[in-house]
């Protein structure tokens, strides 16, 4: 007969099992990874993404471009206080509008005339009689330019500029400004000297016949001619110093240029030191935009374009006037590399100053070149540039890249243009990099 297992030998065949089952199971468990443990590790994995250069044709489908209006040059008109008085607007000849033209009173300012003429810079002090400078010849060559007769142009404040000054005023229908009562109390009172010398009777000498008499009267006699000289000469400053002036508060330099009145303070407004009582605005109403590579042979000088406000608004056809140069750098708002192209508005065009406007002209089948994406460009102080990778295994890594720089001609579609530059058609660049 067998003899049957103890019931002890069996027990621990299965302790002995289970304790190998366990240590199996442990053993698996530690190669066998999670879901949540692959997306913790891709989270912080940062892969490195890359393009190839290619050869490309973009093209800028309509050919639009955004610009920019300005209705000339627009000048605030400051008139301030005199010493001691308020500075109030008397009188508005000039209505919002209105055309201005040279030698014209737009406001008059506690009594006074405001007249805008055609001066290289503002003035910036009054201009009296005997003056000289940069400023008074700058107004001799105004007033002469304007057909008043100022004699010699030699930035000196004389006789000849107070009277084409006075022929100015009167042109415009305004009173010419009066010299100070000091100086015509000054230039008064040197006649005055000079007449009391003329009236004194001649030196007598002491002893006629004596040697010592006689030189004694031609020194006296020297004296005497010298004195009237001297007074004379003070006489003749006095007068030039009681011309009629020019204070800088009444005239302002005006662009003659299509200027006129976009807004005048009302009558009985009292003005603040430094506040504008007339805002002018002069010369040609323009556009200006900027216009990529792909599209500038529509632009040339002399195409026609047109111009439209946003939301189907006011629209007219316009000329372009003037191109720059190529600017490899995009502008504030977005817009990419390429010319700043100005672009003359009809006259009477219904658009409003610093609007933003479309510009819209016909394009060609675009330019072809060597494109790289638009989000492998970079910028660093040196300029533009592109991360390439060597040519190699799966394995490269981005400090293996050198930079390549890049002049951007033109975008479109999410990729640039590239010129000036020793990166080639199958080359590859790096889109995105770890951080």
């Amino acid at each position: 007969m067998t003899a049957r297992p103890s019931r002890s030998r069996w027990l621990w065949l299965w302790a002995v099992a289970a304790a190998v089952a366990v240590v199996l199971a442990f053993l698996v468990g530690t190669h066998v990874r999670s879901p949540w443990e692959v997306a913790v590790e891709n989270s912080h994995a940062h892969p490195l993404v890359t393009a190839t250069a290619e050869t490309r044709t973009l093209v800028v489908a309509d050919g639009e471009v955004t610009g920019t209006v300005a209705l000339g040059r627009t000048q605030d008109v400051v008139v301030p206080a005199g010493d001691g008085t308020r500075a109030v607007v008397t009188a508005t000849p000039l209505a919002a509008g209105a055309a201005l033209e040279p030698a014209a009173v737009v406001v008059e300012v506690s009594g006074r005339p405001v007249i805008g003429w055609d001066l290289p810079f503002p003035l910036y002090r009054d201009l009296r009689g005997g003056m000289s400078g940069p400023d008074v010849r700058a107004v001799q060559e105004a007033l002469h330019d304007a057909g008043h007769d100022v004699g010699r142009v030699d930035g000196v404040y004389g006789p000849g500029t107070a009277r084409a000054v006075e022929a100015l005023y009167r042109e415009a229908g305004a009173e010419p400004p009066v010299p100070s009562a000091e100086a015509v109390a000054a230039a008064r009172a040197a006649d005055e000297a000079v007449a009391n010398l003329l009236a004194e009777p001649p030196g007598v000498a002491d002893a006629p016949g004596e040697s010592d008499g006689a030189a004694g009267g031609a020194a006296d006699g020297g004296s005497r001619s010298k004195e009237l000289a001297d007074a004379r000469h003070d006489a003749a400053q006095a007068h030039v110093a009681a011309l009629v002036p020019l204070p800088a508060a009444e005239t302002f330099d005006l662009d003659p240029a299509g200027a006129s009145i976009v807004r005048v303070s009302p009558v009985g407004t009292v003005l603040e030191p430094g506040a504008p009582v007339v805002q002018v605005r002069s010369g040609t109403p323009t556009v200006t935009a900027r216009v990529g590579v792909a599209s500038a042979d529509a632009y040339q000088v002399g195409a026609e374009v047109t111009v439209t406000a946003p939301g189907g608004g006011a629209s007219a056809a316009a000329t372009v006037t003037a191109v720059g140069e190529f600017v490899p750098e995009p502008t504030d708002d977005g817009a990419p590399p390429g010319y700043d192209v100005t672009v003359e508005l009809p006259d009477g065009s219904d658009f409003d100053d610093a609007s933003r406007v479309t510009v819209s002209a016909a394009v060609g089948d675009g330019t072809t070149g060597l494109a790289v994406p638009v989000v492998a460009l970079r910028e660093d102080a040196s300029g533009t540039f592109v991360l390439r990778l060597p040519p190699g295994s799966d394995e490269r890594r981005e400090r293996d890249a050198e930079h390549v720089s890049v002049t951007v001609t033109t975008t479109a579609d999410g990729y640039a243009l590239v010129a000036g530059t020793e990166l080639e058609a199958g080359d590859t660049v790096v889109v995105a990099t770890s951080p």
